[in-house]
């Protein structure tokens, strides 16, 4: 037998671990308190201890589950302590969500103490890359002779192993960052969701689409369907929030600020207050009464495919031969070149010289003004910064309104308000030229358009769509300069966009009026 290891406190993963130490032909013993996965572990082939010393009696390395640094005295410096019944030399592997800080604390204690263990930090969880998905993974650091000893079980207890020689707490760093990250991206999740909800759209259309664009996280493409489901439960967020404050106590202790997160902890306290003392509550439930709306319910509802829906409006989509374009930019000018590579006529307007040059060279054809470009076109695109300029290619001097034809169909790509699409389909029908809009704005970003997973949303009447379907349907960017184009005004604008529209709509969403306000900064 390769010997024993002893768990002190369980958790989910920890029954993970037990059972990869037991293939690799360790024996496991383990004390829980609560005895909540006791049951469990035992099925594994593991052995109950009544007491933390019986836990650390004849065991090779004693794995530590530690949620709170003041567990730290009980479990390994208390009356009835592991340590009393772990012989000297041995290793103990902290699994826990505390501060770096004290698991050095500890080791110098044990240190000063006469205390030969070895201590190494051991960050550990399940992995989601294509290649490592659903595997056990370790993070682990130490000085170099208890990395050393702690190797086998490390090793054995996981499928992918890290390890940081040198100071104690690497692990746990890196466990503090992921967990930063995974906070602000759930209630930015959250937020997204219910604004989407609040204006009619389906929850899993919203999900469908985002999760396929810019704005998609780890966090919401996994997070999202268990909420929506109602799988995830209340007590989620207990565990989550004492671990984000934790984040916060580092990043106070190293005047680091971190707005985001504080706005991420202080949503997910409110949530909590709200749970009435019942862990099993859904959670989507507890964010409904959280931001006013009713998400539950609408997941609930009929859905459609707004996928099929737009091949069969392409099926049925009427000839277009000449193309207008204006805007000429980052995102733009991939777009039209397509279309020019797709056998369309294009023809290209842009404010800076040197990129309708450039468009000439690609095979488009160029103008002058947004009415040149406008002029005998079925359809005209506009890829323009924002609400300003849209109105100025269009109503300004020279504008593209007045030289369009009769039924001609303009496609606005811009990120622009719910509040002006509404009032320039109302204009647009005064000219009493049956002209019609397609609100059409794009995510995906630059490299993403330039694999061809760019993502268009159109909405529009039925005519509109078909007399446009064509254009819409293969938006790849295939131009191969990745550089990052997306500047700082244009967060600034798309989230100014947002928190005017979560303020007509009285949806509080926190974290995006925050980065709005970071963007505004930088």
């Amino acid at each position: 037998m390769a010997g024993v290891v002893g768990f002190v406190g369980l958790d989910r993963l920890s029954l993970d671990m037990a059972a990869l130490l037991l293939r690799a032909g360790y024996r496991v013993q383990a004390f829980e308190v609560q005895k909540l996965l006791m049951g469990e572990f035992l099925k594994l082939g593991g052995t109950e201890c009544i007491s933390l010393m019986e836990t650390g009696k004849g065991v090779a390395a004693l794995i530590v589950l530690i949620s709170h640094a003041d567990q730290i005295n009980d479990v390994i410096f208390g009356h009835d302590d592991a340590l009393k019944g772990l012989q000297k030399d041995k290793v103990i592997i902290l699994h826990s969500t505390i501060l770096p800080s004290y698991i050095q604390n500890l080791e110098k204690k044990l240190r000063e103490d006469g205390l030969a263990t070895s201590v190494v930090d051991a960050y550990v969880y399940k992995a989601t890359s294509d290649n490592l998905n659903g595997k056990v993974v370790v993070m682990s650091s130490g000085r170099s002779d208890a990395i050393s000893k702690a190797r086998p079980f490390l090793s054995a207890m996981c499928e992918k192993l890290y390890i940081f020689e040198g100071e104690t707490g690497a692990g746990s760093k890196i466990k503090l960052v992921t967990e930063l990250l995974e906070g602000i991206h759930l209630m930015a999740a959250v937020e997204a969701i219910s604004l989407g909800v609040h204006a009619g759209i389906h929850p899993w259309i919203i999900y469908d689409i985002i999760s396929n664009a810019a704005g998609n996280s780890w966090v919401f493409k996994n997070y999202i369907p268990q909420l929506l489901r109602g799988s995830v439960k209340c007590h989620f967020l207990n565990p989550f929030i004492l671990n984000l404050g934790i984040v916060l106590d580092m990043a106070k202790s190293l005047t680091f600020p971190l707005p985001l997160l504080a706005t991420a902890h202080q949503q997910l306290v409110l949530g909590s207050s709200h749970g009435n003392g019942d862990d099993n509550t859904p959670l989507v439930q507890i964010w409904d009464q959280v931001y006013g709306v009713n998400t539950a319910d609408a997941a609930n509802t009929e859905l459609y495919s707004p996928e099929q829906l737009a091949s069969q409006i392409i099926a049925k989509s009427k000839t277009v031969n000449r193309v207008g374009f204006i805007g000429l930019g980052a995102m733009g000018f991939g777009m039209a070149t397509h279309l020019v590579k797709s056998n369309f006529c294009v023809l290209g307007y842009d404010v800076y010289r040197p990129t309708l040059i450039r468009f000439e060279s690609a095979g488009g054809l160029i103008g002058t003004s947004p009415a040149d470009v406008s002029k005998d076109v079925d359809v005209l695109v506009v890829m323009v910064t924002n609400e300003a300029q849209a109105e100025s290619v269009l109503y300004g001097d020279l504008g593209a309104v007045s030289a369009l034809p009769s039924g001609a169909s303009i496609i606005l790509s811009s990120t622009v308000s719910p509040a002006f699409v509404s009032q320039l389909e109302r204009r647009l029908q005064n000219e009493g030229k049956d002209l019609k809009l397609v609100d059409a704005p794009v995510s995906g970003g630059v490299k993403r358009a330039s694999m061809g997973e760019l993502t268009i949303m159109a909405a529009g009447s039925d005519d509109a769509l078909k007399s446009s379907g064509l254009v819409l349907s293969v938006p790849h960017m295939l131009d191969n300069d990745y550089t990052p184009y997306s500047a700082l005004d244009i967060f600034v604008k798309d989230l100014g966009i947002v928190a005017r529209e979560c303020s007509t709509r009285k949806v509080p969403l926190h974290i995006s009026t925050m980065a709005h306000q970071l963007f505004l900064a930088g």
